[in-house]
Protein backbone atom coordinates (compact mmCIF):
# COMPACT_ATOMS: atom_id res chain seq x y z
CA UNK A 1 0.00 0.00 0.00
CA UNK A 2 0.92 3.27 -1.02
CA UNK A 3 -0.32 6.12 0.24
CA UNK A 4 -0.41 9.91 0.39
CA UNK A 5 -1.23 11.65 3.99
CA UNK A 6 -2.15 15.46 3.97
CA UNK A 7 -4.63 15.51 6.81
CA UNK A 8 -3.93 16.81 9.50
CA UNK A 9 -3.17 15.44 13.42
CA UNK A 10 -6.66 16.22 14.57
CA UNK A 11 -8.62 14.69 11.53
CA UNK A 12 -6.25 12.01 11.59
CA UNK A 13 -6.94 11.28 15.27
CA UNK A 14 -10.57 9.86 15.05
CA UNK A 15 -9.54 7.59 12.35
CA UNK A 16 -7.78 5.82 14.52
CA UNK A 17 -10.59 3.08 15.92
CA UNK A 18 -8.00 1.61 18.48
CA UNK A 19 -6.04 4.78 19.56
CA UNK A 20 -6.84 3.50 23.04
CA UNK A 21 -3.63 1.18 22.44
CA UNK A 22 -1.49 3.64 21.77
CA UNK A 23 -2.74 6.32 23.86
CA UNK A 24 0.51 6.26 26.53
CA UNK A 25 3.26 6.12 23.82
CA UNK A 26 1.55 8.39 21.47
CA UNK A 27 1.65 11.56 24.74
CA UNK A 28 5.68 10.19 25.01
CA UNK A 29 6.33 11.88 21.59
CA UNK A 30 6.82 15.43 21.43
CA UNK A 31 6.95 16.51 17.72
CA UNK A 32 4.00 16.92 16.06
CA UNK A 33 5.08 15.66 12.65
CA UNK A 34 6.32 12.59 14.81
CA UNK A 35 2.92 11.91 16.10
CA UNK A 36 1.57 12.25 12.60
CA UNK A 37 3.87 9.51 11.17
CA UNK A 38 2.77 7.41 14.22
CA UNK A 39 -1.12 8.03 13.90
CA UNK A 40 -0.91 7.56 9.62
CA UNK A 41 1.11 4.26 10.00
CA UNK A 42 -1.30 2.80 12.56
CA UNK A 43 -4.39 3.79 10.41
CA UNK A 44 -3.04 2.28 7.16
CA UNK A 45 -2.20 -0.70 8.73
CA UNK A 46 -5.64 -1.00 10.10
CA UNK A 47 -6.98 -0.23 6.62
CA UNK A 48 -4.43 -2.57 4.71
CA UNK A 49 -5.28 -5.77 6.61
CA UNK A 50 -9.00 -4.50 7.11
CA UNK A 51 -8.90 -5.04 10.22
CA UNK A 52 -7.70 -3.63 13.71
CA UNK A 53 -4.67 -4.51 14.66
CA UNK A 54 -1.85 -3.34 17.07
CA UNK A 55 1.61 -2.83 16.03
CA UNK A 56 4.66 -3.19 17.82
CA UNK A 57 8.49 -3.18 17.75
CA UNK A 58 11.09 -5.67 18.78
CA UNK A 59 14.07 -5.47 20.31
CA UNK A 60 15.84 -4.46 17.05
CA UNK A 61 13.28 -1.78 16.46
CA UNK A 62 11.34 -3.79 13.89
CA UNK A 63 7.90 -3.11 13.45
CA UNK A 64 5.36 -6.48 13.94
CA UNK A 65 1.94 -7.02 14.53
CA UNK A 66 0.90 -8.33 18.47
CA UNK A 67 -1.42 -11.12 16.74
CA UNK A 68 1.84 -12.18 14.94
CA UNK A 69 0.28 -13.73 12.04
CA UNK A 70 1.65 -11.51 9.09
CA UNK A 71 5.26 -9.69 8.73
CA UNK A 72 5.23 -6.09 8.00
CA UNK A 73 7.25 -3.23 6.83
CA UNK A 74 6.95 0.19 6.86
CA UNK A 75 8.24 3.07 5.52
CA UNK A 76 7.67 6.81 5.02
CA UNK A 77 9.48 10.34 3.66
CA UNK A 78 7.14 13.19 3.64
CA UNK A 79 3.64 12.76 3.54
CA UNK A 80 4.24 9.14 1.51
CA UNK A 81 3.65 5.99 3.91
CA UNK A 82 4.49 2.33 2.16
CA UNK A 83 3.31 -0.12 4.04
CA UNK A 84 3.68 -3.94 3.15
CA UNK A 85 2.64 -7.16 4.74
CA UNK A 86 2.97 -11.20 4.08
CA UNK A 87 1.53 -14.21 5.90
CA UNK A 88 4.27 -16.44 4.21
CA UNK A 89 7.63 -14.70 4.86
CA UNK A 90 9.54 -11.48 6.09
CA UNK A 91 9.11 -8.10 3.98
CA UNK A 92 10.62 -5.28 3.74
CA UNK A 93 9.99 -1.81 2.18
CA UNK A 94 11.27 1.72 1.08
CA UNK A 95 9.93 5.07 0.01
CA UNK A 96 11.71 7.73 -0.81
CA UNK A 97 10.23 11.57 -1.76
CA UNK A 98 12.64 12.44 -5.16
CA UNK A 99 15.33 14.13 -4.58
CA UNK A 100 19.06 14.53 -5.70
CA UNK A 101 20.48 13.83 -2.48
CA UNK A 102 21.35 10.20 -2.80
CA UNK A 103 23.73 10.76 -5.75
CA UNK A 104 25.99 12.71 -3.50
CA UNK A 105 26.69 9.91 -1.08
CA UNK A 106 26.33 7.33 -3.20
CA UNK A 107 30.10 5.83 -2.52
CA UNK A 108 28.55 5.02 0.83
CA UNK A 109 26.30 2.55 0.21
CA UNK A 110 27.22 1.48 -3.53
CA UNK A 111 30.23 -0.72 -4.07
CA UNK A 112 32.32 0.22 -7.79
CA UNK A 113 30.45 -2.47 -9.32
CA UNK A 114 27.31 -1.21 -8.66
CA UNK A 115 28.60 2.48 -9.46
CA UNK A 116 29.96 1.91 -13.05
CA UNK A 117 26.27 0.48 -13.83
CA UNK A 118 24.26 2.99 -12.24
CA UNK A 119 26.60 5.84 -13.86
CA UNK A 120 26.17 4.42 -17.19
CA UNK A 121 22.23 5.63 -17.23
CA UNK A 122 23.48 9.00 -16.96
CA UNK A 123 20.71 9.93 -14.18
CA UNK A 124 19.92 9.89 -10.72
CA UNK A 125 16.52 7.23 -11.41
CA UNK A 126 18.87 4.54 -10.78
CA UNK A 127 20.39 5.76 -7.94
CA UNK A 128 17.34 6.15 -5.96
CA UNK A 129 16.20 3.21 -6.88
CA UNK A 130 19.66 0.92 -5.12
CA UNK A 131 19.21 3.45 -2.34
CA UNK A 132 15.88 2.38 -1.87
CA UNK A 133 16.72 -1.53 -2.82
CA UNK A 134 18.96 -1.54 0.29
CA UNK A 135 17.24 -0.09 2.54
CA UNK A 136 14.30 -2.41 1.43
CA UNK A 137 17.02 -4.85 1.63
CA UNK A 138 18.29 -3.78 5.17
CA UNK A 139 14.38 -3.42 6.76
CA UNK A 140 13.92 -7.46 5.27
CA UNK A 141 16.92 -9.17 6.44
CA UNK A 142 17.52 -7.05 9.73
CA UNK A 143 20.62 -5.54 11.59
CA UNK A 144 22.68 -8.33 10.24
CA UNK A 145 22.79 -6.20 6.51
CA UNK A 146 23.94 -3.05 8.46
CA UNK A 147 27.38 -2.59 5.84
CA UNK A 148 24.77 -1.83 2.35
CA UNK A 149 28.11 -2.95 1.22
CA UNK A 150 27.35 -6.46 2.33
CA UNK A 151 24.13 -6.59 -0.60
CA UNK A 152 25.35 -5.83 -4.03
CA UNK A 153 22.44 -5.34 -6.50
CA UNK A 154 22.44 -6.55 -10.00
CA UNK A 155 22.30 -4.44 -12.83
CA UNK A 156 19.15 -3.28 -13.80
CA UNK A 157 17.16 -0.51 -16.51
CA UNK A 158 15.85 1.78 -14.67
CA UNK A 159 12.16 2.45 -15.65
CA UNK A 160 9.17 3.62 -13.99
CA UNK A 161 8.71 0.52 -12.51
CA UNK A 162 10.27 -2.63 -12.82
CA UNK A 163 12.60 -6.01 -10.96
CA UNK A 164 16.16 -6.85 -10.35
CA UNK A 165 17.93 -9.47 -7.88
CA UNK A 166 20.21 -8.15 -5.29
CA UNK A 167 22.50 -10.56 -3.06
CA UNK A 168 22.85 -10.74 0.51
CA UNK A 169 26.85 -11.47 0.43
CA UNK A 170 27.44 -12.26 4.27
CA UNK A 171 24.65 -15.28 3.99
CA UNK A 172 25.11 -16.25 0.24
CA UNK A 173 21.49 -15.12 -0.12
CA UNK A 174 19.62 -14.32 -3.37
CA UNK A 175 16.50 -11.65 -2.90
CA UNK A 176 13.91 -10.39 -5.78
CA UNK A 177 13.35 -6.74 -5.22
CA UNK A 178 10.24 -5.14 -7.06
CA UNK A 179 10.34 -1.25 -7.90
CA UNK A 180 8.05 2.01 -8.89
CA UNK A 181 9.18 5.51 -9.64
CA UNK A 182 7.59 8.36 -10.79
CA UNK A 183 8.37 12.09 -10.31
CA UNK A 184 7.68 12.18 -6.55
CA UNK A 185 8.47 8.95 -5.21
CA UNK A 186 10.68 5.66 -5.56
CA UNK A 187 9.52 2.92 -3.89
CA UNK A 188 11.17 -0.71 -3.33
CA UNK A 189 10.03 -3.92 -2.28
CA UNK A 190 11.53 -7.50 -1.11
CA UNK A 191 9.38 -10.42 -0.06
Amino acid sequence: MIADVDESLDELLPMLKNFNCYETEFYTINALKRKKEFISVRILMNILLRKTVVITYDNDHKPFLTEKKHHISISHSGNFYALIESVHSPVGIDIEKRTQRVAGVSRRFLDQDELNFLNKTGNSAGMEIAWSAKEALYKRIGKEAYDFHQLKIEPFDPASYGSFNAHFLLRNETFRLNYKQNEDYTVVYCT
